[in-house]
């Protein structure tokens, strides 16, 4: 229910937006992805056919119930499951192992965004490109009827991008909007 009423006040259907999402990271057959709070995999079967077989995809959460679930969505794809029950500020990975680390939503429930940033780019090799989404309301534009009706069913909607947490040592910060503006989008490659 929650996603239907989200993507009526939105004014976009989340699962076609995800697959637009995904192909808009331009993955390469082989690349190593790590997804960070994968929660139930909504974007592993893109990212599977992106990597393709030789590549690996390892989704981290911190609830052992959504790993199960994407667990069964990938058994459903015939790949191995590469699944990591952590906390996102603790990541249990070795220092640049990925190609790709990609976060789409959640981060504003973390306790320490910093901390949880400074351990996504950790784990991205050298050149590696870090993603990181999340639905909020556009905070530099003045909040239309639909801003205030999303704002009273999600408080949490005021998230702002954390572009002040990013070390300015990083490569091609970018910072976009994209779900009619209820969502942003930072890119950056490590250094």
């Amino acid at each position: 229910m929650h996603l239907l009423v989200a993507s009526l006040l939105q004014g976009v259907w989340e699962p076609a937006e995800r697959r637009k999402f995904v192909s808009e990271l331009k993955l390469v057959p082989g690349q190593r992805v790590l997804e960070v709070a994968v929660g139930t995999g909504s974007n592993f079967t893109r990212i599977a056919k992106g990597v393709g077989p030789k590549g690996r995809i390892i989704g981290l959460d911190i609830s052992s119930e959504m790993l199960q679930r994407c667990k069964r969505k990938f058994r459903r794809l015939r790949r191995k499951a590469d699944l990591i029950e952590a906390d996102a500020t603790q990541l249990a990975v070795a220092a640049n192992t990925f190609d790709v680390v990609l976060h789409f939503g959640g981060i504003k429930n973390f306790g320490n965004e910093k901390k949880a940033l400074d351990e996504m780019i950790r784990v991205a090799k050298c050149g590696g490109r870090i993603i990181i989404s999340e639905k909020c309301v556009r905070p530099d534009k003045p909040h239309s009827l639909r801003d205030r009706l999303l704002l009273r069913h999600d408080p949490l909607l005021a998230h702002q991008p954390p572009l002040g947490l990013i070390p300015s040592t990083v490569k091609d910060l970018t910072l976009s909007w994209f779900w009619r503006d209820t969502a942003y989008r930072i890119s950056f490659t490590k250094p």
